[in-house]
């Protein structure tokens, strides 16, 4: 059988991830890199044995020789690149969020509907072993409807100092908010319906990122679930891990709380104090299999082109998403509650 010829688009941590997945996975061939820094383009190609490094993602998706493109580039720039591999009839798996704004997430979802190409968006929670048992446990009753929850996502002041060079072009809440309205969708099988969310600076812009400090968010569901949610990007680096990740929800019938934020079972003591190593979303497999829920998520691309399984998250979701998240902008913006139509 012949493999899914795979090209990368953005040569960053993440893009490294996906470019890691297609060289292992049987059934892909890492084919072409691309990354406007062309020395991170060679790297990357030379790293994992791609056959071509480009700088220009259009060259890229032009090439015959590539069958599917992920895009792991900054949240406000996947717009032009997914249109243009869709308009190329190419499989696309892209990195959250779909798009920054409403206007271009339904661009995508209508050139994903007339596109040959599948469409899906990393939302990599959605096979986090704990979350999925939350979303078991709440779609199984075991604590009735869920009535209010809190949810919290949050990074430590190195992301957006540090291991950004885009942060002050992006905020906590769509770099992570992305990620917690997902989660909460997903749990809840549900849709947002209402926000009100309020948001500071002041820390971050005096260090040279002018952005948002925080979002703090109230989202109403239509089954009548509310969720308070936190995204921020000012916790103090002596946290043990640089995010911090929480949920609970109270039902009729009980509660159930979750920390994916690290596995506590592993710490380590330097001299910055304590640290938690994360063994869950990476772990050690063998050369030719790869393990934990972020690599598995991009695992679940390949299964959707190649066996035609249902996507983890398709373009629907990601416009929901971002609908969401443009909702709490606006709310923020107005000082009032914003419906979702």
């Amino acid at each position: 059988m012949s493999k899914l010829r795979m090209g990368v688009i953005g040569a960053g941590l993440w893009g490294n991830n996906h470019a890691h997945t297609f060289n292992v996975l049987p059934e892909t061939e890492l084919v072409g890199v691309c990354d406007l820094d062309e020395g991170r383009a060679l790297k990357m190609k030379e790293n994992f044995g791609a056959a071509e490094a480009f700088t220009d993602y259009r060259k890229l998706i032009a090439s015959d020789d590539i069958d599917a493109v992920s895009v792991a580039t900054p949240d406000f720039t996947h717009t032009p690149i997914i249109l243009a591999a869709l308009k190329a009839d190419k499989h696309v798996l892209s990195e959250k969020p779909l798009a920054t704004t409403v206007k271009e997430a339904e661009d995508i979802a209508e050139a994903a509907a007339v596109s040959k190409g599948k469409l899906m968006i990393d939302f990599h929670n959605r096979v986090n072993p704990i979350l999925a048992q939350v979303r078991d446990m709440i779609q199984d009753g075991q604590i009735g409807l869920a009535k209010h929850g809190t949810a919290r996502l949050s990074n430590t002041t190195f992301v957006p100092f540090e291991m950004l060079s885009w942060a002050a072009k992006s905020s906590a809440l769509w770099f992570l908010g992305s990620h917690l309205v997902d989660v909460l969708r997903f749990i809840l099988a549900d849709e947002v319906t209402r926000v009100y969310a309020v948001a500071r600076s002041g820390t971050l812009s005096a260090g040279g990122v002018d952005t948002k400090d925080f979002h703090a968010s109230i989202l109403e569901f239509s089954k009548g679930t509310v969720v308070t949610m936190e995204n921020s990007w000012i916790l103090a680096r002596d946290n043990p891990s640089l995010v911090d990740f929480k949920l609970e929800f109270v039902g009729e019938k009980g509660q159930i709380q979750a920390d994916p934020t690290h596995s506590g079972g592993l710490r380590r003591i330097v001299d910055g104090g304590m640290k938690f190593n994360d063994y869950i979303g990476m772990t050690p497999t063998g050369a030719t299999r790869i393990g934990g829920f972020v690599q598995e998520s991009i695992a679940r691309f390949v299964d959707s082109v190649v066996r035609d399984v249902p996507l983890l998250a398709d373009a629907n979701d990601g416009l929901a998403n971002t609908r969401v998240l443009a909702a709490i902008e606006e709310s923020v913006a107005s000082g009032i509650p914003v419906t979702i139509g």
